[in-house]
């Protein structure tokens, strides 16, 4: 009896892991591009996202309507901490005695978008730029939306990832002229 029930344990664990999807994880790329030089210190708050970003499954915006994920592809962390450390990464480390900014925001859209022409990997963030030290409640110098838009070489997953990274050094570089500014 007791051979029949290990038996029955073993069949199921193995039909339990043949059943399992094999997933693939991904993240941004984090080396700086160089584009988003400045005189200033920019230092990166938090970066909340929007509901449909809250997960690690990478969204596909279909129609203009209906959003899906990839089923087995996932963020190897989440959309906002990604973002947090590509930022950071375009900012480039303080320097002394410079003027300090703190970046910090919510991410609408982390995404691919299938469109007529192709797959767009879509990238959109709600920044508030404040004086260092600020408190996230008082007033930022700035509130604006940057969004980018790039097209993927070819239909695939990497591709999407690899123009989220640029799209992403895009709005950093937008951004950091926006502040030098202020």
């Amino acid at each position: 009896m007791k051979i029949c029930h290990a038996l029955v344990v073993l069949l199921v664990v193995v039909v339990g892991c043949a059943s399992t999807p094999n997933l693939d994880y991904y993240t941004v790329d984090m080396t700086a591009s160089g584009k988003a030089s400045t005189d200033l210190n920019l230092l990166v708050g938090h970066f909340a996202t929007s509901e449909k970003l809250d997960r690690t499954q990478i969204v596909i915006q279909q129609t203009p309507t209906r959003i899906d994920y990839y089923s087995n592809e996932r963020w190897a962390t989440s959309v906002g901490e990604m973002v947090e450390h590509k930022l950071a990464a375009e900012f480039g480390p303080a320097v002394e005695g410079r003027r300090e900014l703190i970046v910090s925001g919510r991410v609408t859209a982390f995404e691919q978008v299938d469109g007529s022409s192709g797959p767009q990997a879509l990238a959109r963030l709600e920044v508030a730029i404040r004086e260092g030290g600020a408190k996230r409640y008082e007033t930022p110098l700035l509130e604006k939306t940057y969004e980018a838009s790039r097209a993927t070489d070819t239909n695939s997953v990497d591709a999407v990832v690899q123009a989220l990274s640029r799209a992403l050094e895009e709005i950093a570089a937008k951004i950091a002229e926006d502040a030098a500014g202020l």
